[in-house]
């Protein structure tokens, strides 16, 4: 954790934009970080590595949806329960700001329908076929 003074007159516009350009500069780096497809793609696997089935298939529902929104009875079917959604976006969100994001992972309505970022739900399903679907393609081909 870091912590930042900025002092300023907020009277003068030269402080203003001063404070601005420093903050632009911290922010534009963060942003760079953390844009980078191959960053997300390695928090995604981070992400999804340890999830057991019913979460993996929560956040493949949501992806697959995408650019629409899955609807909270495909999700019910998933899960089990709306307020096991509830508990699984929940902890799913945790985990993703966890892993440094500062972009929401899935977002949910106000009647309990999920949808994620096209690019993120590209990743998502990219990540889930090599690493959940097809982790070793050449498994069935040996004896």
């Amino acid at each position: 954790m870091l912590t930042l003074t900025l002092t300023l007159n907020p009277d003068l516009d030269s402080d203003i934009a001063e404070a601005r350009a420093v903050l632009d500069r911290l922010s534009a780096a963060r942003a760079e970080a953390i844009h980078d497809p191959a960053v997300i793609r390695e928090k995604v696997v981070a992400l999804l590595r340890g999830y057991g089935e019913k979460r993996t298939e929560y956040i493949r529902q949501v992806a697959q949806a995408s650019p629409g929104s899955a609807s909270q009875e495909d999700l019910i079917a998933v899960i089990g329960s709306a307020k096991a959604i509830g508990g699984t976006h929940s902890a799913i969100e945790r985990a993703w700001r966890a892993k440094g994001m500062t972009t929401t992972f899935i977002s949910t309505d106000a009647v309990g329908n999920a949808v994620m970022d096209l690019d993120l739900a590209d990743i998502v399903l990219s990540v889930l076929h090599d690493q959940v679907d097809e982790p070793d393609p050449l498994s069935s081909a040996r004896f």
